[in-house]
């Protein structure tokens, strides 16, 4: 029997504190806050999308693609499905979205904790770990207030910046430094986008459909497809997090960047321009603001109508129908140049991380034996759908399972 510590009590680090527990380990978890899987109440607003029936690595940004496909080979979507099966979990499927049954993400908490505390897994929380020192045999884990424990194997399953108030302190990438770990420069990811040059607030709260086009250097970078959401400050919305690392990479590059929305996607470009031509032939005698309700919600309405300077108690038939027709088509090609992504307390996962070419397909590090990372530590980060729960998961499972 080994003694084993695992530093940080989130996804992963739970999973990997109950497969070091089932190989029959002393195991002991070290957590800074007052209780274990705080972050995971929060993901998928409250209802733990923890896996994707579409899992490929080509949902994540990593440096390496294909280490992504073998951990998935050894435990994927439907191994993780089955896993939370055997914890007593029963789980649903939406859109490919895979949640549990009861949409609760304190559910799949308590799942784990019951399986922890049947394992007799030590949870120490409160207490945040400052070093961790290689020795002959082993590690010393020292924590803040001076305490210091020996383990055989460590895992540290820290977590990132993401999430974090401003005001809170992440020591996980100081325990990387201590021990002379290189690490990728770090962006927050699924977060929101700031918008430049542009005034959004009376756009404030206005949701819709679209096809969201990221350019840089007058070339497209991404496309996605979803649901867009304005805020005073910029875009939020799932499609706005989609792209939030690239974004994030631009502004670090400082790349201008220019995000185009077509806030109608179920017409084409054409289409849409002969439905407004028609519209001028019928209603040539409403008002500009009359003239556009209908077309989409009325804050976006007015918005495009003052944007082009139209006046919205003048007729129709006041314009003519270039201009009616230019103002419109800002439905299909409304633009919002961009100054960056908000910050880590309100991203979902941090970017980057240690390089995949530093560990082992074991989670081991190489130069460091017997010290094992997983999670967001390492530079693999995903798209929103359950992508990044799947890497936390799975990357614990075969770290506890090599200790």
């Amino acid at each position: 029997m080994k003694k084993v510590c695992i530093v940080g009590g989130g996804a992963s680090g739970m999973v990997a504190a109950i497969e070091a527990a089932r190989r029959g380990n002393e195991v002991t978890v070290f957590e800074k806050k007052d209780s274990v899987g705080k972050k995971l109440l929060a993901t998928g607003n409250g209802r733990c999308n923890f896996t994707n029936m579409n899992m490929s690595e080509k949902y994540y940004y990593t440096d390496n693609p294909d280490f992504i496909k073998k951990t998935y080979d050894r435990f994927g979507n439907r191994d993780l499905i089955l896993y939370m099966m055997g914890l007593g979990l029963l789980s649903k499927v939406k859109n490919g979205y895979v949640y549990p049954a009861s949409e609760q993400a304190s559910t799949v908490l308590d799942s784990l904790l019951y399986e922890l505390f049947d394992l007799n897994v030590n949870i120490i929380t409160n207490k945040t770990v400052t070093e961790i020192i290689p020795k002959n045999k082993g590690y010393e884990i020292c924590l803040e207030g001076g305490e210091k424990y020996s383990f055989d194997k460590v895992i540290l399953s820290a977590g990132g910046r993401s999430g974090l108030p401003k005001k809170e302190h992440c020591n996980s990438y100081e325990l990387l430094e201590k021990l002379n770990i290189k690490y990728t420069r770090l962006y927050p990811a699924l977060t929101q986008v700031k918008a430049i040059n542009i005034d959004l607030k009376p756009l404030s709260g206005v949701r819709s459909d679209c096809n969201l086009h990221v350019f840089s250097d007058g070339e497209l970078q991404i496309s996605e497809e979803g649901e867009v959401l304005f805020t005073d400050f910029g875009l939020s919305g799932i499609v706005t997090f989609q792209v939030s690392h690239f974004v994030a990479e631009m502004e670090d590059k400082k790349v201008p960047v220019t995000i185009v929305l077509d806030l109608i996607p179920g017409i084409d470009y054409e289409e849409f321009e002969d439905i407004i031509k028609q519209r001028m032939l019928l209603f040539k005698d409403r008002t500009i603001e009359e003239f556009f309700a209908g077309i989409h919600n009325r804050k976006l309405n007015e918005f495009i109508i003052k944007l082009h300077d139209l006046d919205l108690h003048e007729k129709v038939s006041s314009y003519d129908i270039e201009t009616i027709v230019e103002c419109a088509l800002n439905y299909k090609e409304f633009m919002v140049p961009v100054k960056g992504v908000k910050g880590y307390d309100s991203s979902q996962v941090t970017a980057g991380g240690i390089p995949t070419d530093l560990i082992t397909e074991n989670f081991e590090l190489k130069s460091h034996p017997g010290l094992f990372v997983t999670g967001e530590l390492i530079n693999v980060d995903g798209i929103c759908g359950g992508f990044n729960l799947q890497w936390a998961f799975s990357s614990g499972f075969i770290a506890g399972n090599m200790v």
